[in-house]
């Protein structure tokens, strides 16, 4: 049998041996915000967080705060009033 360390397709990680109970160390991580493009590449989807709104949503996806009815137009099914959107909601975002 192939050891990990001299089988190409093996992956190891460095500074040590693994084993099937290390798990990553996700302790570090910060932000807000998740975004997964999806099968056909064109949309994205994003989760709000708590003291989001829509324009800063689109500030952040578009580069651009006045792009927030876009987001808007995309999730009516979900949104009543851009204004109120709340913390787990997830939008489609085109």
């Amino acid at each position: 049998m192939a050891n990990a360390n001299n089988d190409p397709n093996k992956l190891s990680l460095a500074g040590g041996s693994s084993s099937a109970n290390d798990k990553a160390d996700f302790s570090a991580v910060t932000g807000g915000s998740s975004a997964v493009v999806g099968a056909g590449g064109g949309v994205q989807s994003y989760t709000v967080q708590s003291g989001d709104s829509l324009s800063k949503i689109a500030k952040q996806v578009y580069g651009d705060a006045s792009q927030w009815q876009r987001i808007f137009e995309a999730n009516r099914d979900q949104i009543d009033d851009p204004d109120k959107i709340f913390p787990g909601q997830t939008f489609k975002i085109p």
